[in-house]
């Protein structure tokens, strides 16, 4: 949904056919969804003529203006009746919500009061912000909202909004399923979501929802030329519309595929370029992080300390517990490169204590190789042994990938021998963050090996 307003001159070319295709459908849309907007666009209409009658000739009206003028009551009405559905979907969600997944759609199949437009947006937008955190509670509402669709009557909203709509169920779907590793599932859902939207009436945001929600599964595939040329697919379609703010939001995402693909001074120019877009406070306090996290990772580290207050700050306001632990760990590694290693220390022990306590197998691991490289340099042997020691059992405790386990006790019996390097430690860590995402990938190095590849897909 746009939050930037058309200005006089658009509503006027657009009264009188003159915008393109695209840029009439990205209208219509916003001005169903905004009574300030239609009401402006029917302020401009003329009053219908007195003495028009079939006498009078050709009727010179163009398209759109001759639509408007002979429905006012009916945009009117629709507006009212969808503003009314909105204001009762919160209600019908507290009604809904202490039920089990299967007695939700069994009452929504059976009961009309919760078959309408503004209830599928509630659904949609739940859905959406709940996927990171509890994405099978995002699976469910998103799999209710696809019921619903087959029950919403398409002549409120016209032709291609129900495929439309299913455009969208399927896509936040497809994305929940990346979030939950079912890419199997995904690719489905998405090829579900393309059939619907080559149906819908072709809204250039149900569009660049789709490549952008669709480019993390590329790059969770560890597809990364597809996710990047989805994702600019995205920002081209939210530039040309002038959609800032979710342009940015597609921005990081690129910024992130980016930092997958090791092209952290790339990934940085994105993430900054992205801060001067969004308008979300949560989205501007990621960017500021991500950010900080490029820039020490590109070894501009002076660049990522200067801008840590900032990043806290944002996140202290809008962002998560969790961030602001993961920036602690930024900090922590910004600490180590700026030769502060006694606060590094601190900053690194505080931060795998929380992870430990939380069974978080795998940041605790990438963690203690942190600090490892950090006892490394001071040449501290003993302590070094020991944190390899600790780690190996925990991990060995979850449920970890096989080859996983096998790279951090490649690394317990480096230190053991005596073998253990820099260049073990940042090797082990390439590969752990790189095997969270792709169990297929294997870790080919024993402490005795000096040389040969290290990682390869099987």
């Amino acid at each position: 949904m746009t939050d930037r307003h058309p200005e006089r001159d658009v509503l006027e070319r657009f009264l009188s056919g003159g915008l393109s295709d695209e840029a009439s459908l990205v209208l219509q849309r916003h001005l169903f969804l905004c009574a300030a907007c239609e009401e402006r666009l029917i302020a401009l209409l003329p009053e219908p003529a007195a003495d028009r009658s079939p006498e009078a000739g050709a009727d010179d009206r163009g398209p759109v203006r001759r639509l408007l003028e002979d429905s006012r009551a009916e945009l009117s009405g629709r507006w009212r009746g969808l503003a009314a559905e909105r204001a009762a979907a919160e209600a019908l969600w507290q009604e809904l919500e202490p039920h089990s997944p299967e007695r939700r759609r069994s009452l929504v199949a059976g009961n009309f009061r919760f078959q309408t437009w503004g209830f599928f947006e509630l659904l949609i937008d739940r859905a959406f912000q709940a996927v990171f955190k509890e994405p099978r509670q995002a699976e469910d509402l998103l799999r209710l909202a696809l019921d619903l669709t087959d029950l919403l009557d398409p002549e409120e909203r016209g032709a291609g909004s129900v495929e439309a709509a299913k455009t969208r169920a399927w896509t936040h779907l497809g994305n929940t399923l990346r979030v939950l590793s079912e890419f199997r599932l995904a690719e489905a859902a998405f090829r579900t979501a393309e059939l619907h939207f080559s149906r819908s009436w072709l809204d250039p945001l149900d569009e660049a929802l789709l490549l952008s929600q669709k480019a993390p599964l590329r790059r969770a595939q560890r597809r990364f030329a597809e996710a990047l040329e989805l994702i600019d697919g995205a920002i081209a379609i939210y530039r040309e519309i002038n959609e800032p703010n979710l342009q940015g939001r597609a921005m990081m995402i690129k910024g992130i595929t980016l930092q997958y693909q090791s092209d952290v001074a790339e990934a940085a120019d994105c993430f900054r370029a992205s801060l001067s877009l969004m308008e979300e406070p949560r989205l501007l306090a990621l960017g500021r992080f991500n950010l900080v996290g490029c820039l020490q990772d590109a070894g501009r580290s002076s660049e990522a300390a200067a801008l840590i207050p900032e990043a806290r700050r944002g996140l202290e306001q809008a962002g998560e517990p969790c961030d602001l632990l993961r920036l602690r760990w930024t900090e922590a590694r910004v600490l180590a490169s700026t030769g502060q290693p006694a606060e590094a220390e601190d900053a690194f022990l505080e931060v795998r204590r929380v992870f430990l306590a939380e069974a978080n197998a795998f940041d605790a691991a990438l963690i203690s190789l942190d600090l490892a490289a950090l006892y490394l340099r001071r040449g501290r042997i003993e302590e070094t042994k020991r944190l390899a020691a600790e780690i190996v059992p925990v991990f060995q405790s979850r449920e970890v990938y096989r080859e996983a386990a096998a790279a951090l006790i490649v690394f317990q019996r480096a230190a053991e021998m005596d073998r253990l390097t820099i260049g073990l430690v940042d090797e082990v860590a390439a590969y752990l963050r790189q095997a969270r995402n792709d169990p297929r990938l294997r870790f080919l190095r024993g402490p005795e090996d000096a040389g040969g590849d290290r990682a390869s897909g099987s």
